[in-house]
């Protein structure tokens, strides 16, 4: 099941992990997420937060 990580404002993509194996670390944590890739969205430049809170949390299913 894929996890993917969107800016909360714009809904751009930041982040998508597809698949076990993708790479050797795993799902990263949204703080790890941010020293990897960057500390803004590249689409609206809102600068990102590692305090997640559950009402930020979106589980779908896909059919």
């Amino acid at each position: 099941m894929p996890v993917i990580y969107k800016c909360s404002n714009c809904g751009t993509v930041i982040y998508k992990f597809m698949r076990a194996g993708q790479d050797y670390y795993g799902i990263p944590s949204p703080s790890e997420l941010m020293i990897r890739v960057r500390s803004t969205c590249p689409n609206c430049g809102k600068s990102l937060s590692n305090n997640i809170e559950l009402n930020h949390i979106t589980i779908t299913l896909r059919k």
